[in-house]
Protein backbone atom coordinates (compact mmCIF):
# COMPACT_ATOMS: atom_id res chain seq x y z
CA UNK A 1 0.00 0.00 0.00
CA UNK A 2 1.33 3.41 -1.07
CA UNK A 3 4.67 2.99 -3.06
CA UNK A 4 4.58 5.56 -6.05
CA UNK A 5 5.67 2.46 -8.47
CA UNK A 6 3.87 -0.67 -7.91
CA UNK A 7 7.58 -2.73 -8.45
CA UNK A 8 8.58 -0.41 -4.74
CA UNK A 9 8.07 -1.92 -1.69
CA UNK A 10 4.90 -1.50 0.47
CA UNK A 11 4.43 1.19 3.59
CA UNK A 12 1.66 -0.53 5.39
CA UNK A 13 0.60 -3.84 4.20
CA UNK A 14 -0.68 -5.90 7.44
CA UNK A 15 -1.02 -9.58 4.72
CA UNK A 16 2.45 -9.84 5.23
CA UNK A 17 2.42 -9.27 9.22
CA UNK A 18 2.14 -6.18 11.55
CA UNK A 19 5.84 -6.51 12.27
CA UNK A 20 7.05 -6.69 8.44
CA UNK A 21 4.16 -4.88 7.05
CA UNK A 22 2.61 -1.97 9.39
CA UNK A 23 -0.62 -1.32 9.09
CA UNK A 24 -3.73 1.27 9.26
CA UNK A 25 -6.47 0.61 11.35
CA UNK A 26 -9.98 1.70 12.84
CA UNK A 27 -11.46 -0.38 15.33
CA UNK A 28 -14.80 -0.31 17.25
CA UNK A 29 -15.36 -1.41 20.62
CA UNK A 30 -17.03 -4.62 22.13
CA UNK A 31 -18.44 -5.57 18.03
CA UNK A 32 -20.64 -8.54 18.02
CA UNK A 33 -21.29 -9.13 13.91
CA UNK A 34 -19.30 -7.76 11.54
CA UNK A 35 -20.59 -7.42 7.49
CA UNK A 36 -18.40 -6.30 4.79
CA UNK A 37 -19.37 -5.13 0.90
CA UNK A 38 -18.29 -2.86 -1.78
CA UNK A 39 -20.28 -0.15 -2.43
CA UNK A 40 -22.01 -1.29 -5.51
CA UNK A 41 -20.82 -0.17 -8.68
CA UNK A 42 -17.45 0.82 -6.77
CA UNK A 43 -14.03 -0.27 -5.51
CA UNK A 44 -15.10 1.25 -2.20
CA UNK A 45 -14.98 -1.07 0.67
CA UNK A 46 -17.79 -0.26 3.15
CA UNK A 47 -17.62 -2.49 6.77
CA UNK A 48 -20.48 -2.44 9.01
CA UNK A 49 -19.66 -3.26 12.85
CA UNK A 50 -22.84 -4.23 15.15
CA UNK A 51 -22.55 -3.81 18.98
CA UNK A 52 -25.20 -5.09 21.50
CA UNK A 53 -26.91 -1.66 20.85
CA UNK A 54 -24.69 0.30 18.79
CA UNK A 55 -24.02 0.69 14.78
CA UNK A 56 -20.86 2.38 12.69
CA UNK A 57 -20.19 1.94 9.70
CA UNK A 58 -16.14 2.24 7.79
CA UNK A 59 -15.72 3.21 5.06
CA UNK A 60 -12.37 2.47 2.85
CA UNK A 61 -11.09 4.18 -0.32
CA UNK A 62 -8.16 5.76 -2.35
CA UNK A 63 -8.98 8.74 -4.05
CA UNK A 64 -9.04 8.83 -7.66
CA UNK A 65 -7.17 11.38 -9.53
CA UNK A 66 -7.79 12.64 -13.18
CA UNK A 67 -4.72 12.93 -15.34
CA UNK A 68 -5.39 14.37 -18.92
CA UNK A 69 -2.69 11.72 -20.06
CA UNK A 70 -0.16 9.18 -19.02
CA UNK A 71 1.67 10.36 -15.96
CA UNK A 72 5.01 9.46 -14.13
CA UNK A 73 5.63 6.67 -11.45
CA UNK A 74 6.34 10.48 -9.45
CA UNK A 75 3.36 12.08 -10.30
CA UNK A 76 1.05 9.75 -9.59
CA UNK A 77 2.96 8.45 -6.31
CA UNK A 78 2.53 12.00 -5.13
CA UNK A 79 -1.38 12.18 -4.96
CA UNK A 80 -1.84 8.47 -3.50
CA UNK A 81 -3.86 8.70 -0.28
CA UNK A 82 -5.65 5.60 2.07
CA UNK A 83 -8.65 6.79 3.04
CA UNK A 84 -11.03 5.54 6.70
CA UNK A 85 -14.09 7.33 7.48
CA UNK A 86 -15.92 5.50 10.21
CA UNK A 87 -19.73 6.89 10.64
CA UNK A 88 -21.82 6.41 13.77
CA UNK A 89 -25.13 5.37 12.60
CA UNK A 90 -27.28 4.20 16.09
CA UNK A 91 -26.10 4.58 19.72
CA UNK A 92 -23.14 5.50 21.12
CA UNK A 93 -19.50 3.55 19.65
CA UNK A 94 -15.64 3.62 21.42
CA UNK A 95 -13.54 3.05 18.97
CA UNK A 96 -9.75 3.26 18.31
CA UNK A 97 -7.09 4.08 15.72
CA UNK A 98 -3.72 3.00 15.00
CA UNK A 99 -1.30 3.71 12.82
CA UNK A 100 2.71 1.55 12.51
CA UNK A 101 3.99 1.90 9.21
CA UNK A 102 6.77 0.09 7.89
CA UNK A 103 9.82 0.68 5.68
CA UNK A 104 11.55 -2.06 3.62
CA UNK A 105 9.43 -4.46 5.15
CA UNK A 106 9.92 -3.90 8.11
CA UNK A 107 14.14 -3.72 8.06
CA UNK A 108 13.62 0.02 8.66
CA UNK A 109 11.78 1.12 11.97
CA UNK A 110 10.44 5.06 11.01
CA UNK A 111 10.29 7.84 13.58
CA UNK A 112 7.22 8.90 14.12
CA UNK A 113 6.35 12.72 14.55
CA UNK A 114 3.32 14.68 15.15
CA UNK A 115 3.56 17.84 13.73
CA UNK A 116 0.00 19.63 14.68
CA UNK A 117 -2.71 18.49 16.62
CA UNK A 118 -4.58 16.77 13.37
CA UNK A 119 -1.20 16.03 11.23
CA UNK A 120 2.17 14.05 12.04
CA UNK A 121 4.89 11.78 9.35
CA UNK A 122 6.59 9.22 9.60
CA UNK A 123 10.04 8.90 8.12
CA UNK A 124 12.95 6.27 7.53
CA UNK A 125 15.85 5.54 4.96
CA UNK A 126 14.55 7.40 1.74
CA UNK A 127 10.44 6.40 2.82
CA UNK A 128 8.16 8.97 4.23
CA UNK A 129 4.50 9.16 4.64
CA UNK A 130 1.86 11.37 6.24
CA UNK A 131 -0.91 10.57 8.35
CA UNK A 132 -3.84 13.17 9.19
CA UNK A 133 -7.13 12.38 11.68
CA UNK A 134 -10.10 14.90 12.65
CA UNK A 135 -9.21 14.15 16.32
CA UNK A 136 -6.01 14.54 17.79
CA UNK A 137 -3.19 12.42 17.63
CA UNK A 138 -0.12 11.16 19.63
CA UNK A 139 3.03 9.05 19.27
CA UNK A 140 2.99 5.85 20.43
CA UNK A 141 6.48 4.04 19.69
CA UNK A 142 7.13 3.94 16.30
CA UNK A 143 3.56 4.79 15.02
CA UNK A 144 0.65 6.74 16.33
CA UNK A 145 -2.70 6.26 18.30
CA UNK A 146 -6.09 7.65 19.54
CA UNK A 147 -9.36 6.44 21.09
CA UNK A 148 -12.45 8.46 20.57
CA UNK A 149 -16.38 8.17 20.55
CA UNK A 150 -18.85 8.98 18.41
CA UNK A 151 -22.66 9.61 18.66
CA UNK A 152 -25.21 8.63 16.08
CA UNK A 153 -24.66 11.28 13.23
CA UNK A 154 -20.93 11.69 13.93
CA UNK A 155 -17.87 11.31 11.18
CA UNK A 156 -14.18 10.28 12.31
CA UNK A 157 -11.97 10.51 9.47
CA UNK A 158 -8.46 9.65 8.92
CA UNK A 159 -5.96 8.87 6.17
CA UNK A 160 -2.20 8.14 5.50
CA UNK A 161 -0.51 9.95 2.39
CA UNK A 162 2.22 8.83 0.16
CA UNK A 163 5.41 11.20 0.61
CA UNK A 164 8.06 12.15 -2.84
CA UNK A 165 9.35 15.20 -1.51
CA UNK A 166 10.64 14.07 2.17
CA UNK A 167 8.54 17.72 3.72
CA UNK A 168 8.74 16.02 7.31
CA UNK A 169 5.22 17.49 7.94
CA UNK A 170 1.99 15.99 7.62
CA UNK A 171 -0.08 16.58 4.32
CA UNK A 172 -2.57 19.61 4.50
CA UNK A 173 -5.92 16.88 4.62
CA UNK A 174 -8.80 17.71 6.19
CA UNK A 175 -12.39 16.46 7.17
CA UNK A 176 -14.15 18.48 4.07
CA UNK A 177 -11.22 17.11 1.46
CA UNK A 178 -11.69 13.54 2.20
CA UNK A 179 -15.81 13.50 2.04
CA UNK A 180 -15.05 15.56 -1.37
CA UNK A 181 -12.61 12.86 -2.46
CA UNK A 182 -14.99 10.02 -1.76
CA UNK A 183 -17.80 11.22 -2.95
CA UNK A 184 -15.84 11.86 -6.58
CA UNK A 185 -14.48 8.36 -6.38
CA UNK A 186 -17.60 6.75 -5.71
CA UNK A 187 -19.44 8.92 -8.82
CA UNK A 188 -16.23 7.81 -10.72
CA UNK A 189 -16.46 4.53 -10.31
CA UNK A 190 -20.39 4.03 -10.81
CA UNK A 191 -19.69 6.32 -13.61
CA UNK A 192 -17.37 3.62 -15.14
CA UNK A 193 -19.26 0.86 -14.09
CA UNK A 194 -22.34 1.91 -16.16
CA UNK A 195 -20.55 1.24 -19.75
CA UNK A 196 -21.21 -2.32 -18.92
CA UNK A 197 -23.44 -3.83 -21.27
CA UNK A 198 -23.41 -7.16 -20.19
CA UNK A 199 -27.00 -8.43 -19.71
CA UNK A 200 -26.51 -12.17 -19.38
CA UNK A 201 -26.16 -14.72 -16.32
CA UNK A 202 -24.16 -13.67 -13.66
CA UNK A 203 -23.97 -9.83 -14.50
CA UNK A 204 -22.87 -8.66 -10.96
CA UNK A 205 -20.34 -11.04 -10.62
CA UNK A 206 -18.49 -10.02 -14.31
CA UNK A 207 -19.30 -6.46 -13.30
CA UNK A 208 -16.98 -7.35 -10.20
CA UNK A 209 -14.48 -8.47 -12.19
CA UNK A 210 -13.85 -6.06 -14.26
CA UNK A 211 -13.72 -3.39 -11.22
CA UNK A 212 -10.85 -5.93 -9.88
CA UNK A 213 -8.99 -5.37 -13.04
CA UNK A 214 -9.06 -2.11 -13.46
CA UNK A 215 -8.51 -1.98 -9.50
CA UNK A 216 -5.34 -3.64 -10.81
CA UNK A 217 -4.14 -1.25 -13.56
CA UNK A 218 -1.22 0.88 -13.22
CA UNK A 219 -1.91 4.17 -14.15
CA UNK A 220 1.52 5.45 -15.37
CA UNK A 221 1.56 3.37 -18.12
CA UNK A 222 -1.68 1.37 -18.37
CA UNK A 223 -0.17 -2.23 -17.34
CA UNK A 224 -1.75 -4.75 -15.33
CA UNK A 225 -0.27 -5.58 -12.16
CA UNK A 226 0.80 -9.47 -11.92
CA UNK A 227 0.79 -9.68 -8.19
CA UNK A 228 -0.99 -6.62 -5.73
CA UNK A 229 0.80 -8.60 -2.80
CA UNK A 230 4.12 -9.02 -1.45
CA UNK A 231 5.95 -12.12 0.31
CA UNK A 232 3.11 -14.52 0.33
CA UNK A 233 3.75 -18.05 -0.12
CA UNK A 234 2.50 -19.79 -2.97
CA UNK A 235 1.74 -23.20 -0.32
CA UNK A 236 2.83 -23.00 3.48
CA UNK A 237 6.05 -24.18 3.61
CA UNK A 238 6.56 -24.48 -0.35
CA UNK A 239 10.20 -22.66 -2.25
CA UNK A 240 7.73 -19.95 -3.77
CA UNK A 241 7.62 -17.38 -1.15
CA UNK A 242 7.48 -14.61 -3.03
CA UNK A 243 5.30 -12.80 -5.63
CA UNK A 244 6.63 -10.77 -8.43
CA UNK A 245 5.78 -7.01 -9.18
CA UNK A 246 5.84 -6.79 -12.58
CA UNK A 247 3.36 -7.15 -16.00
CA UNK A 248 3.91 -10.26 -18.17
CA UNK A 249 2.68 -9.18 -21.26
CA UNK A 250 0.90 -12.75 -21.89
CA UNK A 251 -0.82 -13.06 -18.78
CA UNK A 252 -1.69 -9.08 -18.45
CA UNK A 253 -3.50 -9.73 -22.37
CA UNK A 254 -5.63 -12.44 -21.06
CA UNK A 255 -7.59 -11.28 -18.01
CA UNK A 256 -8.47 -7.70 -21.15
CA UNK A 257 -9.80 -10.27 -23.68
CA UNK A 258 -13.33 -10.57 -22.28
CA UNK A 259 -13.29 -6.60 -22.12
CA UNK A 260 -15.23 -6.16 -25.48
CA UNK A 261 -18.11 -8.69 -24.54
CA UNK A 262 -18.86 -6.99 -21.08
CA UNK A 263 -17.96 -3.33 -21.53
CA UNK A 264 -17.69 -0.18 -24.16
CA UNK A 265 -15.23 2.22 -22.68
CA UNK A 266 -16.61 5.70 -23.41
CA UNK A 267 -14.25 7.20 -22.05
CA UNK A 268 -11.02 6.67 -19.55
CA UNK A 269 -11.17 5.68 -15.59
CA UNK A 270 -9.86 8.49 -13.96
CA UNK A 271 -6.50 7.11 -12.48
CA UNK A 272 -6.40 4.66 -15.52
CA UNK A 273 -5.51 7.20 -18.24
CA UNK A 274 -2.03 5.81 -18.72
CA UNK A 275 -3.95 2.65 -20.41
CA UNK A 276 -6.25 4.81 -22.70
CA UNK A 277 -3.07 7.19 -23.74
CA UNK A 278 -1.23 4.01 -24.36
CA UNK A 279 -3.36 2.71 -26.74
CA UNK A 280 -3.06 6.18 -28.32
CA UNK A 281 -0.09 5.80 -28.72
CA UNK A 282 0.77 3.12 -30.64
CA UNK A 283 4.49 4.07 -30.72
CA UNK A 284 4.52 4.62 -27.47
CA UNK A 285 3.45 1.15 -25.83
CA UNK A 286 5.66 -0.73 -28.22
CA UNK A 287 8.56 1.01 -26.65
CA UNK A 288 7.07 1.05 -23.39
CA UNK A 289 6.73 -3.08 -23.64
CA UNK A 290 10.55 -4.00 -22.58
CA UNK A 291 9.66 -1.19 -19.89
CA UNK A 292 6.55 -3.46 -18.41
CA UNK A 293 8.39 -6.92 -18.58
CA UNK A 294 11.77 -5.93 -17.27
CA UNK A 295 10.96 -3.38 -14.19
CA UNK A 296 7.02 -2.85 -14.07
CA UNK A 297 7.15 0.60 -14.72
Amino acid sequence: MLPAAFRWVSRVQPAIGPEQGGYFEITPSAVKSVERRYIPGTNVLETTFQTETEIATLTVFMPLHHHPGPTAPLEAGAGQRVARILDCTQGSVDFSMSCYPRFDYGAIIPNAVVSGPHNGFAHGGAEELSIYSSLPITVAGDGFQLTGELTAGRRFHASVSNQNSFPHQGEEVDAGLLDEELAQTVAAWREWSEICTYTGPYRDDVLRSALVLMALTYAPSGDLVAAATTSLPETIGGSRNWDYRFTWLRDAASPYMPFPLSVTPKKPMPTNSGWSGARREGRETCRSCTDWLVSGA
